[in-house]
């Protein structure tokens, strides 16, 4: 394949992969961190180097249609047939004006629908008229869709996969997703749009050390430097390949020399070291990958810097993310994306370590660490109880002040001690690692319960 005009993808070889599975008749799950560049990969699949190969692959034509999901005006299913139909009505080529006008009318029903089911109903003729009337397979590029995937409405996903079933390889999805959640027996309608996958995933990892250079060397070219073989290895050695911290390692590194030019190399490097440190930027694109871990996960790594013990299924699954060197999933303490990374992690593992004896809640994510370990995950009303507790840290929260927080005020007559008692009971069962003789979550008697910042002995 011609990639000339693909050159600031990096990826050539995960471009190609998806063309493949594409042409071998699956939909594609693009799953990478953030910042991996799931973005770029699938705004590439729009470049004529790579409908010609995909023409070469299958002996006929596609329309990839790149629909990005943040433009949604709204997470709704009409926000979402409108950002669709958008993203066809500019893809479009012009000797197409006779489908344009289809389609163009079918999204003017979506924007301005005259009853709840016109909107739904224009979506599918606007698709069965691109499919059938393009005279090309037409593949719908999902980007950023991991919020539609989760908090749109379930049915929509259905007849994305109906749609699908219908004209098989003639309409194709590929998505781009941090992760593929599984589903339960409760969430069929967005298990069957999952399965559409489950043959088709494509893992995006770090860049290779070529295309790390690659990149670094084109960043220094637009900020008039010339990047050398010591600066790369640098770059390469913090970044680990991530794209978001190569920009970040670069930025500061060339501020550094400019700022310092009679500086030595050496110093150099140690400099923007510890600047990387406290780099707003850097910190932000650190968090955000942390942030997309388990509970389960983010143990593992610090397990993994520290020569702890750690589930070699979680490993496997870390290393096929990216996050650890898949040559290393057998090392005691296997080696990790780059650097940065690492000292990050360690940071973690440090500040986990100071914190090893007691309860703590993250609200951000709803993890619940006891002694440092993460806890299984707690019900609504298990989060509930444990939220209002975790608020009155050492003090005694009665039976009143328990059911309006965790029921609601309209239940004060409703709920009886019982009931309460099941429920505490139960939280206290993944709290305590012995709950008949609980250190944490412990019954006053005839006055309420109390959660303790230190354990009772």
């Amino acid at each position: 394949m011609d990639t000339a005009g693909v050159s600031e993808l990096y990826r050539d070889d995960d471009l190609r992969a998806v063309l493949r599975l594409l042409a071998g008749g699956h939909c594609v799950a693009v799953v990478g961190m953030s910042n991996f560049g799931k973005s770029t990969l699938l705004r590439a699949l729009q470049s004529p180097a790579a409908a010609e190969h995909y023409r070469e692959l299958t002996g006929t034509s596609a329309l990839f249609v790149y629909v990005d999901c943040n433009r949604m005006l709204e997470l709704s299913p009409r926000g979402f047939f409108e950002a669709t139909l958008r993203a066809v009505l500019e893809t479009l080529p012009p000797e197409d004006e006779a489908l344009r006008a289809i389609i163009q009318a079918q999204y003017e029903i979506i924007v301005q629908p005259p009853n709840d089911f016109a909107a739904p109903l224009a979506f599918n003729n606007a698709l069965v008229s691109l499919v059938e009337e393009a005279a090309r397979r037409v593949v719908l590029l999902l980007d950023e869709f991991d919020e539609v995937l989760t908090g749109i409405e379930p049915r929509i996903l259905l007849n994305l996969r109906a749609l699908r079933d219908r004209y098989g390889a003639d309409l194709s999805y590929v998505i781009a997703s941090v992760i593929l959640p599984t589903y339960g027996p409760d969430d069929d309608h967005v298990a069957e749009f999952a399965e559409l996958f489950a043959a088709g995933r494509h893992y995006l990892g770090p860049l290779s050390l070529e295309h790390t250079r690659r990149m670094a060397a084109e960043l220094f070219t637009a900020a008039n430097d010339h990047l050398d073989d010591a600066e790369a290895e640098f770059v390469e050695r913090q970044a680990g390949g991530h794209p978001g911290l190569i920009q970040s390692v670069v930025r500061v590194l060339l501020q550094v020399e400019s700022g310092a030019p009679q500086l030595y190399q050496r110093q150099a490097f140690a400099l923007a070291t510890e600047m990387l440190e406290s780099d707003r930027q850097t910190i932000n694109e650190l968090n955000r990958l942390w942030r997309q871990l388990s509970g389960d996960e983010q143990q593992a790594l610090i397990e993994a810097v520290t020569g702890g013990r750690f589930s070699p299924e979680t490993v496997r699954a870390l290393a096929q993310r990216g996050l650890i060197d898949p040559a290393q999933i057998d090392q005691q303490t296997p080696r990790l994306l780059g650097e940065l990374f690492t000292r990050f992690v360690r940071r973690k593992a440090l500040t986990r370590a100071g914190r090893q004896r007691g309860i703590r809640v993250d609200t951000d994510s709803g993890q619940v660490w006891v002694d440092g370990v993460a806890i299984e995950t707690l019900t609504d009303l298990e989060y509930r109880l444990l939220l209002l507790l975790y608020g009155r840290l050492d003090k005694i929260c009665d039976k009143y002040q328990l059911v309006e927080a965790v029921w609601g005020e309209e239940y004060i007559d409703e709920v009886d001690d019982a009931r309460i008692e099941k429920l505490v009971s139960r939280l206290r069962s993944k709290l305590e690692a012995h709950p008949g003789a609980a250190r944490y979550l412990v019954t006053v008697r005839g006055r309420g319960y109390r959660l303790s910042s230190v354990p009772e002995e």
